[in-house]
C-alpha cells in the first residue's frame, strides 16, 4: 500500500519539473554558463607531488640508537610539521623564492575566498625593491602546499600548486630534502644533547664513586675491624655454640636438683635402692661389707650360741658396716646437692658468657650491616658509571650517523596537465547545481503558486470532478457545429462530450433538469462553456435550453450568434410572450433564450417570484435548462439563483483560479441552499502539462486531445423559429 502512495508523490514532483521545465533549463543553462566563463578564464595551476617514506624509526646500528632518535611517534604530528611555517620560510630561502614573480600574487585562494576578500576590501601587501617579506612569501608557499597521506600513514604525497609546472615540481622534491635535513639536524642536536647529559652524569657518578670509597675506608678504620662479612659470620658459630652449652648445663641441672630433692626425702633403704645413690662407689662397698657381715652371721648362727664370742664379734662388725653403710648414705646425698650446685654455677657461667657473645654478635652484626651498605653503594655506583661509559662510547658514534627514518621514495616530475581548473569536474558540479537549484526553485513556485492546476487538486478540495477542457487555439464561437462533429478543433469537442456524460449520470431522476453555470471569478470561460455543454447535450438527442442569466454582461448570445433582445429580463417584466424570446439555432434540439433588455436591477429581477415561475415552466418542456449565470464571487445575481435550479456546476480555469476563491465560490453556492453538481476545468494547458496527464490519464490526453483539426468555416446566424 505504500509503494503507490510513493510512486504518486514521484509522479506529482516529476510533474512539477516537467511543467517548470523552463525555470530548471535556465537554471541549469545559467550554471554551465558559469562553468565556462570560469574555465576559460582561469589561469591554468599545475600541482607536483614528491612521495616520501616515514619509517617508525632508523636503522639501528647501535643498541642505544632509541636515545639519540626515537623514532616517528606520531604521524600526525609529522605532518603538521611538513606544513608548518619553519620548512616554509627554509623552503623560501633556499630558492629564493621571495624574489619569485609568482609568489607576488600572494596566497592562492578559492573563489570563495576571493569574494570575500573582495567584499572585506583586505589592503594588498605592499611589494618592495627587493621581494616580498618572507612571511607572506611563507603564506603564500603554505597556500601551496598539500600533505596527503596514504592509506597506513607511511607514505606521504607533498603536492605543490603553481602556475610554473617545474616551479610545483622543484618546490616539492625541495621540501622533502628540507624535511629530511630537518630529521637529520634534530637527530644531531638530539645526539649532541645526549652526550652532554652522558658527560656530567659520569663525571657526577665519579665523585659519587670516590666519596663511598673514602667513607668505606673510613669506616672500616673506625672499626678497627677488617673483613666484617666473615668475622660476622665466626660469631654467629661462638653464639650458637655457647646456647647450646648453655641448654646442656640446664638439662644436668634440672636433673642433679630433682636427684637430690628426691634423695632428702626418702629413708635409708629407700636411699640403698635409689639408682643416683646405690651406684656409688662407696656405698656399693658399704653394701658389701653389710652383706659379707651378714652371710657370716648367718653361717656361725646355724653352729655357735648367740653368745658365742664369735657370734658377738660378727654382730660388732655388722653394727660397725651398716653404720658405715648409712654414713656412706649421708655422703652420697650430701655429693648430690653438691653436684647440683656445681650445675647451677657451671649453668649461670655459661649463661653469662653466651649472653656477652650475644652482645658481641649483635655489635659485630650491626657493623657489618652498615660496611656492607657502604660497599654495595660503592658497587652500585661504579657499575652505573660503566653503563654510562658505554652509553657515552656509543653515542658519540650514533652521532656520527646520518640516516633517518624519512626517505625519498619518488620525486616531483614536472606535470604535463593542469590541475586546476579541471574542466569536466567543474561541468558536473555546475550541472548539478544547476539542476538543484532549478529544481529548488520550481518546487518553490509550485509551492507559492496556490492555483487549481489538475483534477487532483479538486479532489483534494473534496470537490466533484466532472471533466477537464484542454486550451484549444481556436475561438470556438459557433457550437452547433462542433454537435455535428465539424468543429475547429475536435478535442474540446470530446472533451465537453465527456462532460455531458458525467452530468448526465451526475442528475439521476425523471423529468427536465434545470443547471446554473457560473465561476468564481469573470472571464473563466464559463459562457464558453454553457454552449459547448448545451451543444454537446444536444447532440446526444435532447431537448435543450440555454438561458442567459447574466444580466449585466451577456455574452451569450454571441457564442450561438442569437439576438441579444427580446430576452429574459423582457419575459420576466412580461414585456414579451416565450414564443417571442426563445431563439432556435443550427441545432434542431438547441434553443437559445437571450439576455434580453438590460435592466437596472438585475439580483431582483432573478431573485422574483415570476423567475421562478419562469423556470418551473421551462423545466415541463424542455430536457436540460443551462442558465448561464454572472460569477458568484463578484455578483449577488448567482446566490439568488441556486435555490431555484436543480443544481450548479462550476467553471473553474485552470492555473489562474486560486484555491481559496474555488472554496469561496462553492460555499457561497451551498450556504444559500444550492447544490453543487460538479466543477469543469477549463482551459487545461496539455502540453505543457503533458508528462503529468500522460501519467494520470494515459496517451488519451497528449496524442488526441492535442492533436489539432482543421481550421473552422463561417456558419450562418441563428434564426427565430417560424410561425
Amino acid at each position: 500500500m505504500a509503494e503507490p502512495v510513493l510512486m504518486q508523490e514521484a509522479r506529482r514532483y516529476l510533474s512539477v519539473i516537467h511543467k517548470r521545465r523552463a525555470i530548471v533549463l535556465t537554471s541549469v543553462g545559467v550554471s554551465m554558463l558559469a562553468a565556462v566563463i570560469y574555465n576559460y578564464t582561469t589561469r591554468p595551476l599545475y600541482q607536483a607531488a614528491a612521495r616520501i617514506l616515514m619509517a617508525k624509526a632508523a636503522p639501528k646500528v647501535l643498541p642505544n640508537a632509541d636515545l639519540v632518535d626515537p623514532g616517528i611517534q606520531d604521524y600526525q604530528t609529522e605532518y603538521e610539521m611538513l606544513r608548518g611555517r619553519a620548512l616554509a620560510e627554509g623552503l623560501v630561502e633556499r630558492l629564493e623564492l621571495h624574489k619569485h614573480q609568482e609568489l607576488l600574487t600572494g596566497p592562492l585562494m578559492s573563489p570563495w575566498e576571493r569574494v570575500q576578500r573582495f567584499l572585506g576590501r583586505s589592503p594588498m601587501v605592499v611589494v618592495d625593491e627587493d621581494g616580498i617579506p618572507l612571511s607572506p612569501a611563507a603564506a603564500a608557499v603554505r597556500s601551496r602546499l598539500g600533505v596527503q597521506a596514504l592509506p597506513g600513514g607511511r607514505l606521504v604525497n607533498i603536492q605543490f600548486r603553481a602556475y610554473d609546472p617545474s616551479l610545483a615540481a622543484r618546490m616539492a622534491n625541495t621540501l622533502a630534502e628540507l624535511y629530511i635535513e630537518q630529521a637529520r639536524a634534530l637527530r644531531a642536536t638530539t645526539s649532541g644533547e645526549a652526550t652532554d647529559w652522558l658527560a656530567a652524569r659520569l663525571k657526577e657518578e665519579k665523585r659519587k664513586i670516590d666519596e663511598g670509597e673514602r667513607a668505606l675506608l673510613a669506616y672500616q678504620e673506625k672499626s678497627g675491624l677488617s673483613g666484617l662479612s666473615q668475622g660476622g659470620t665466626q660469631g654467629a658459630d661462638a653464639s650458637s655454640n655457647l646456647s647450646q652449652a648453655v641448654l646442656a648445663a640446664r638439662t644436668e641441672r634440672i636433673a642433679k636438683e630433682s636427684a637430690a630433692a628426691q634423695a632428702r626425702g626418702m629413708s635409708t633403704a629407700q636411699l640403698a635402692a635409689f639408682p643416683a645413690v646405690s651406684l656409688l662407689p662407696s656405698v656399693q662397698e658399704a653394701r658389701a661389707a653389710v652383706a659379707a657381715r651378714q652371710a657370716e652371721l648367718a653361717r656361725l648362727s646355724e653352729t655357735l650360741g648367740d653368745k658365742h664370742p664369735d657370734m658377738v664379734r660378727v654382730r660388732a662388725e655388722l653394727a660397725g658396716a651398716q653404720e658405715m653403710q648409712a654414713q656412706a648414705l649421708r655422703d652420697a646425698v650430701r655429693a648430690l646437692e653438691a653436684d647440683a650446685d656445681a650445675a647451677r654455677a657451671r649453668e649461670a657461667s655459661l649463661q653469662v658468657g653466651l649472653e656477652g657473645a650475644r652482645r658481641d654478635n649483635m655489635d659485630t652484626s650491626r657493623r657489618a650491616i652498615e660496611y656492607n651498605a657502604l660497599r654495595r653503594e660503592v658497587d652500585s655506583r661504579k657499575e652505573i658509571y660503566e653503563s654510562l661509559l658505554g652509553r657515552s662510547t656509543e653515542t658519540g658514534l650514533e652521532s656520527e650517523l646520518t640516516a633517518t627514518a624519512v626517505r625519498i621514495v619518488e620525486r616531483a616530475e614536472p606535470p604535463a596537465a593542469p590541475y586546476s581548473p579541471r574542466r569536466m569536474r567543474n561541468y558536473q558540479l555546475a550541472f548539478l547545481i544547476g539542476l538543484a537549484l532549478g529544481v529548488g526553485l520550481a518546487m518553490l513556485f509550485e509551492h507559492a503558486d496556490n492555483t487549481v492546476k489538475t483534477p487532483e487538486d479538486l479532489k483534494e478540495m473534496n470537490l466533484p470532478f466532472l471533466g477537464l477542457v484542454p486550451r484549444s487555439a481556436h475561438s470556438p464561437s459557433v457550437v452547433t457545429q462542433i454537435a455535428q462533429r465539424a468543429g475547429p478543433d475536435v478535442a474540446v469537442e470530446e472533451a465537453y462530450r465527456v462532460i455531458r456524460t458525467n452530468l448526465v449520470f451526475a442528475s439521476p431522476g425523471e423529468g427536465g433538469k434545470v443547471l446554473l453555470v457560473t465561476s468564481a471569478n469573470p472571464s473563466e470561460g464559463k459562457t464558453t462553456s454553457v454552449a459547448h455543454l448545451a451543444a454537446a447535450l444536444a447532440g446526444s438527442g435532447a431537448r435543450v435550453l440555454v438561458v442567459d442569466a447574466d444580466l449585466r454582461r451577456p455574452a451569450l448570445h454571441r457564442q450561438l450568434r442569437a439576438e441579444k433582445a427580446p430576452g429574459l429580463s423582457d419575459l420576466v417584466v412580461s414585456r414579451c410572450q416565450a414564443s417571442q424570446a426563445i431563439l432556435a439555432t443550427n441545432t434542431p434540439s438547441l434553443k437559445i433564450l437571450p439576455s434580453g433588455h438590460p435592466s437596472p436591477n438585475p439580483a431582483e429581477l432573478l431573485g422574483s417570484p415570476r423567475m421562478r415561475e419562469i423556470i418551473e415552466a421551462l423545466r415541463g418542456v424542455y430536457d436540460w435548462v443551462i442558465i448561464d449565470t454572472p460569477p458568484v464571487l463578484a455578483m449577488a445575481d448567482t446566490p439568488v439563483l441556486c435555490p431555484l435550479v436543480d443544481g450548479a456546476v462550476l467553471v473553474v480555469a485552470s492555473e489562474e483560479s486560486s484555491r481559496p476563491a474555488v472554496l469561496r465560490a462553492v460555499e457561497q453556492i451551498t450556504r444559500v441552499g444550492g447544490k453543487l453538481t460538479g466543477v469543469v476545468l477549463n482551459r487545461v494547458d496539455l502540453r505543457r502539462n503533458s508528462y503529468y496527464y500522460g501519467q494520470y490519464y494515459g496517451e488519451y490526453y497528449r496524442s488526441y486531445y492535442a492533436t489539432p483539426q482543421r481550421d473552422r468555416r463561417d456558419r450562418p446566424p441563428a434564426r427565430r423559429p417560424t410561425a
